[in-house]
């Protein structure tokens, strides 16, 4: 019975062996159809450096000028290398191994042990190129920057930096170039000061950063502080300094801002309502005189300038004196407060005249009219005594009275019957002393120019 079973197992073993290695190339092939070989190209893997410090021990640095990724091809099964990443590699950089042209070989591993075996890996590129300079360490001020406007009404005044200075180190050609270090604290509608904790910023003379170059910062973080003061507008005063030549004067002044915007503690504020500031040294000028004055130096302590402009500027007009002269008569001045019981005789020696210094557009509206020329003989006594006219004083105009006068004050004499005819004849007798007397005043007149002559510019006595 056995050996008929026996018989019935290995009956056309041949034809049994062909057709199991069929049916195993039949799996295989259909294994390989659904699980076929592909390739596929993973970019931008990070390249991790290893042993840097076998050059910075060497008082150089470095800094990557290409490598720091890079790209490859994976063979393998579809199956394993569609489930493939950046994440899936580990890619590095021995820089102990530095060749002499500062370059390194990149090697890229997956980072799952089992897969290794199974795939084939290949570089687009596979090295890392160095540029490698001597460290050097700078020490520069910290500029405080403030960036932004404080609410409406206050003004910033004072920045401030702590520490106020840091020092960096990195690449030579890159710490050249540093020529700012800068902490910057944004003040944008604030009323009262602040304070921050910021990176400083390395900068070039373009203004670019330099932060993240391979510079490293003696502190991390600088603390800057912004002080913002409440504000105020005040009115500005220009005052004269020193006299214009003889015969100037200074007939006005005119200067642009009028007023301007100062910032400072309310305290201070409130104690401040104009500020003075006098003009550059005038003595000697002969005519206008322009100039811009400067406020911040002429500003009270604890108080600072609002406005982005600094100047006042200033025109200083100056004028020349004129002369004029009138000539005045006793029959131009007007007695007053006279004495019913008493005779009052004025008498003028040689020419009377009054002296008049100003600007010419003052000067000529002056006339013996306008002047009102009058004596007061109330209180005179009786006899002979020196006396000077009064008179209206015109505006802007000095006037000087120039000459000798008296005034006779003698009683009147009662007149009767008997003497009335003497009267007559001494009236008929005053009336023509009174006539001699008008023909010498007229002479007078003529003579001494009863004129009204501008004169040269001399000194008002």
């Amino acid at each position: 019975m056995n050996s008929l079973k026996e018989k019935k197992l290995f009956k056309n073993m041949g034809l049994k062996i062909i057709s199991l290695i069929i049916a195993v190339i039949l799996w295989l092939v259909v294994m390989n159809i659904d699980d076929y070989s592909m390739t596929r190209t993973i970019r931008n893997i990070p390249v991790t450096q290893l042993n840097g410090d076998s050059i910075t021990n060497l008082g150089k640095v470095y800094d990557v000028v290409s490598g720091s990724t890079v790209d490859i091809v994976v063979k393998g099964p579809r199956s394993v290398v569609d489930s493939l990443s950046q994440s899936s590699f580990t890619a590095t950089a021995d820089l102990s191994q530095l060749s002499i042209t500062n370059s390194v070989q990149i090697n890229v591993t997956a980072n799952d042990a089992r897969i290794n075996n199974d795939i084939e890996i290949s570089y687009v590129s596979r090295t890392m190129n160095l540029s490698i300079e001597d460290k050097v360490t700078k020490e520069m001020p910290i500029r405080a920057v403030a960036s932004g406007e404080p609410a409406e009404g206050f003004a910033l005044g004072d920045t401030y930096v702590t520490p106020n200075m840091i020092e960096i180190t990195g690449p030579e050609s890159i710490i050249s170039k540093v020529t700012e270090v800068r902490a910057s604290i944004n003040v944008s509608g604030q009323s009262e000061s602040i304070n921050d904790l910021v990176v400083p910023q390395c900068l070039n003379a373009y203004g670019e950063s330099q932060n993240g170059k391979s510079i490293e910062l003696g502190v991390e973080e600088v603390r800057v502080s912004a002080t913002i003061y409440s504000t105020k507008t005040i009115p500005v005063r220009i005052v004269p300094e020193g006299d214009p030549a003889a015969g100037y004067v200074i007939t006005g002044i005119n200067y642009n801002p009028q007023s301007i915007t100062v910032a400072g503690e309310k305290s201070k504020l409130e104690k401040l309502d104009a500020l003075e500031i006098a003009t550059l040294d005038l003595a000697g000028a002969m005519q206008n005189t322009e100039m811009n004055l400067s406020v911040a130096p002429v500003l009270p302590e604890g108080i600072y300038l609002a406005d982005t402009n600094n100047d006042i500027a200033v025109n200083v007009l100056i004028e020349k004196l004129e002369g004029k002269e009138i000539v005045i008569t006793a029959s131009d001045i007007e007695l007053r407060n006279k004495r019913e019981d008493m005779d009052y005789s004025l008498n003028i020696s040689g020419v009377y005249k009054l002296r008049l210094r100003g600007l010419a557009k003052y000067i000529d509206a002056v006339t013996k009219e306008s002047l009102d020329i009058y004596l007061n003989v109330d209180g005179k006594d009786e006899g002979v005594q020196d006396v000077s006219p009064s008179y209206t004083k015109p505006s802007n105009v000095d006037v000087t009275l120039v000459g000798r006068m008296t005034l006779t004050v003698t009683p009147k004499e009662e007149v009767t019957e008997e003497n009335s005819g003497e009267s007559t004849e001494e009236g008929s007798s005053q009336a023509s002393s009174e006539e001699n007397t008008e023909e010498n005043t007229e002479e007078v007149t003529s003579e001494e120019g009863g004129r009204t002559d501008t004169l040269p510019p001399e000194e008002t006595p």
